[in-house]
């Protein structure tokens, strides 16, 4: 009897154990789920205890790579709150994206998915790689969509995979048994820069050939880096922003513009994707940019 009762008490200290941290678990869903219910956010399933094992590893892998990465529920949820004051709603803004076409960036909990679900509709102005291949006409044909006396918002930037194991740059998508490149384009143009290939500008090829142009300043400076994925992305996100900043406009109306541009993360599944941001900042028709930054520090 004494043995029987020695052996059982493990096992009730285990169950104990287990019952704990679902209620943890439980508590941690909820109080998002409230969160998000408050804010007006749909809230996005959480993976059972996800904050446990493997992907807690994961996450602090890719902190250290992009310090002030976060969800991508978390980053929607700072920036929405920034931008109430200035009068931002469902109703009365227009939400454009300039995020790689790759339909990974479209998976659940990522930024760009979140946007699109609360906002209900968006418009792409970006292509392979991230950058606003739509240009000044495409935003201005965006722009003046915007309902009277409306507001604009745009997330733009390029996008990083990560391997289960932590490897930048690798992502293992749903039903393939080995790791591909995440953002292919960016590695490729980077392969086409230093392969020591001459290739020219292809007309048949635009969105490519843009980003060897604006990649190729850098290519010796990223191969030699001991980080060669992570910056090849920042150099990429420098370039991107740059064009964005030169496309858009405030000639639409009296509304405000709302520019959050970062790296967009791929998360080894089932972790949501997370975003760095880089750039936050609101804009006005004869009104100086306001830095909103500030709110993610």
């Amino acid at each position: 009897m004494v043995a029987t009762t020695s052996r059982a008490a493990p096992r009730r200290q285990s169950r104990l154990r287990l019952g704990v941290l679902a209620a943890l678990a439980g508590l941690t869903v909820l109080s998002l789920t409230r969160r998000a219910h408050d804010e007006g956010v749909a809230p996005e399933p959480e993976p059972e205890l996800a904050f446990l094992g493997s992907q807690g590893k994961i996450v602090s892998t890719v902190c250290e790579a992009f310090p002030g990465a976060r969800s991508g529920a978390d980053v929607m949820r700072t920036m929405l709150k920034a931008v109430k004051p200035y009068g931002l709603t469902r109703a009365n803004t227009m939400y454009g994206q300039s995020i790689c076409s790759d339909e990974i960036n479209s998976d659940p909990g990522h930024l760009s998915t979140l946007l699109t679900k609360y906002y209900g509709r968006e418009f792409h102005l970006g292509g392979i790689g991230g950058a606003p291949y739509v240009g000044k006409t495409g935003f201005m044909a965006f722009s003046h969509h915007v309902p009277d006396d409306g507001h604009v918002l745009v997330i733009f930037g390029p996008h990083i995979g990560f391997s289960p194991d932590g490897e930048p740059g690798k992502f293992l998508r749903t039903g393939q048994a080995a790791l591909s490149t995440s953002c292919g384009a960016v590695i490729a143009a980077h392969g086409q820069i230093t392969s020591g290939a001459n290739m020219p500008a292809d007309p048949q090829d635009v969105m490519q050939s843009w980003l060897r142009s604006k990649l190729a300043p850098y290519g010796e400076e990223v191969s030699k880096s001991g980080k060669v994925m992570v910056d090849l992305v920042m150099k990429a996100y420098k370039e991107i922003e740059k064009e964005m900043l030169s496309i858009v406009n405030t000639d639409y109306g009296r509304g405000y513009l709302v520019l959050l541009g970062g790296i967009q993360i791929n998360m080894p599944y089932p972790s949501p994707g997370f975003f760095m941001p880089l750039h936050f900042s609101v804009r006005a028709e004869s009104k100086a940019p306001i830095d909103l930054m500030p709110a993610f520090r």
